[in-house]
This record gives structure tokens, sequence and C-alpha cells, in this order.
């Protein structure tokens, strides 16, 4: 069971400009921590994948100290950073859009409920 999500970010340029990019959102029973953010843009896609605890942290405060962070910024809109080894990527995000899409995976995966099999795990990777 899933909740896919098809939405348009912000891509914020290093200008200030922004343009916008189709954004998948995915959320998987099997995989119940995380989301994965599917970015289309020019022909190609970049898939990023973060904790959903982290989404919903920075609905409300500024979350995350790694690879990816997300902070409140200016009333309905959220901001998310993607960090590699060679870029910043900054988007502007609906709080709005994030939130309902939060909410549809509680319904699946209700917080704190989530578990993690570790059997089935190792029996992937272990092949």
């Amino acid at each position: 069971m899933r909740v896919a999500s098809r939405t348009v970010f912000d891509f914020v340029r290093p200008d200030g400009a922004t343009a916008p990019v189709e954004t998948q959102l995915l959320y998987q029973a099997d995989d119940p921590f995380a989301v994965t953010m599917n970015f289309h843009a020019g022909g190609a896609v970049a898939t990023w994948i973060m904790g959903r605890d982290l989404l919903a942290e920075g609905i409300t405060m500024p979350a995350g100290d790694g690879d990816v962070r997300l902070r409140p910024h200016a009333g309905r809109v959220l901001v998310l950073e993607l960090i590699s080894d060679r870029q910043v990527t900054v988007f502007r995000v609906p709080t709005g859009t994030l939130r309902k899409f939060l909410d549809a995976t509680y319904r699946l995966v209700p917080p704190g409920s989530e578990r993690f099999d570790a059997d089935a795990f190792l029996s992937i990777v272990l092949r």
C-alpha cells in the first residue's frame, strides 16, 4: 500500500528567481520511515529519500542537519534544502501540500506504529 502525490515545488535559483519543478511524493507502507521525492526537470529525474519525521518536524521548526533540511518560511511556505557534494539545491514547498500528503501517510501508517522488518531487509541485501 502506498500514498502518491504529484505537485509543483519552486526551484530557487542562486539569483533568487524561481522555476516550477514537477515533483512526485511517494510513501510506501513497507518502508514506513521514508518518503521519496522525484524531481522532474529537463527530461531528467532526481530522486531523494528522506525521513517522514524530518518532513513533519520541518513544518513547524527547522529540521535536519545532514543532506536534507526543511524549515518554515513566510507563513504558508517551507524551504527545502538538498545538499550534495557539489551543490545545495533549494526549493520552496507549499506547507499545505506537504501537510496533506503527510496526513494521508498517517492514515496508512499512524505515527509510532512504524515497524522495520530487519529480517526482510537482510534477506534482500545479502542476496
